[in-house]
């Protein structure tokens, strides 16, 4: 069989495989991760080889997909064509009954919101350490000025050590845990126990993201009991 692939627009490609139409692959760029073109398929037959290096080489950049790991199909043409996986991230709602241990307040917080006078050095931590958790996969793109308008949400938490720096910082949504930050490891699960006794005493369940190149969001998702089976996974087709 010969599989081909046609650019037909700016961001659609045409794949066919002996002259018979298989459906497209279209392109799109995330302006916070502009690193690489991502791609999403629109395809009746996943058992094909596509010489996806010629995409590299039309668009001059690698390539990502982003998809849930339940898609089999999609995920095996994938692998077998060349992708790596780079990342897999959770997504949970949790309660008290899904605790591995008991938790308890181990540190003091101090909230901050919008109005708070360094409302804007928060964002800036966060942008920092974002940055470094996103670098090996998926480097972050957006300058901090746009990072900050999009990213941060309006409330949180944090932690000073005993020089009254800044080791442990939190952004919160009502019940979501929205990204969580530490420049301490030795204070960091005191930091999570903390912080989910808080959520916990306001609301009955908690909503998270936690990805397995984030180790602080890594370590807030090992105090759950979870199915580790089903997750968000990010691709890699190199230049």
């Amino acid at each position: 069989m010969t599989t081909k692939i046609e650019k037909i627009s700016p961001k659609i490609y045409k794949v066919t495989d002996n002259d018979k139409h298989l459906g497209t692959i279209s392109t799109y760029h995330n302006l916070f991760h502009n690193k690489y073109i991502y791609l999403k398929f629109n395809l009746s037959d996943y058992s094909v080889n596509i010489p996806f290096s010629k995409i590299v080489q039309a668009e001059h950049q690698a390539l990502q997909v982003m998809i849930d790991s339940n898609e089999n199909p999609i995920v095996d043409f994938l692998l077998r064509n060349g992708f790596i996986c780079k990342r897999h991230c959770y997504t949970l709602t949790v309660n008290k009954k899904d605790l591995k241990i008991e938790i308890n307040n181990k540190l003091s917080l101090h909230f901050f919101n919008t109005e708070s006078p360094d409302y804007r050095t928060y964002c800036q931590l966060l942008y920092k350490y974002y940055k470094q958790v996103h670098q090996s996969v998926s480097p972050l793109t957006a300058n901090i000025d746009t990072f900050i308008q999009e990213v941060p949400t309006k409330t949180g938490y944090y932690s000073t050590n005993e020089l009254g720096e800044i080791d442990n910082l939190v952004f919160t949504e009502n019940n979501e845990i929205a990204y969580i930050c530490s420049w301490d490891r030795f204070s960091s699960n005191n930091f999570i126990e903390t912080i989910l006794v808080k959520m916990f005493q306001n609301y009955p369940s908690i909503f998270f993201e936690a990805d397995d190149t984030d180790w602080m969001a890594y370590q807030l998702l090992s105090y759950f009991k979870i199915n580790k089976n089903n997750s968000f996974n990010t691709y890699i087709f190199p230049n």
